[in-house]
């Protein structure tokens, strides 16, 4: 299974960054990649946003969230 996982930045500064993650987990890296893009794309339209970074991280077998 895979998260969602977004780098936003309110700057060029890492002290303005904060990572969003997913709700939901995802089967395939693939497909989480592409909701991982299309979020970052949509937190990008917000004023005062420099940067949302897509990525996607695997969550091994037995871990409850």
């Amino acid at each position: 299974m895979w998260i969602v996982i977004i780098l936003v930045c309110s700057a060029p500064y890492a002290e303005s960054c904060s990572v969003i993650t997913g709700e939901q987990l995802l089967t395939t890296k693939e497909r989480c990649f592409e909701v991982s893009i299309l979020k970052a794309h949509e937190v990008l339209k917000f004023s005062g946003i420099y940067q949302a970074k897509p990525f996607c991280q695997i969550v091994p077998e037995g871990v409850v969230l």
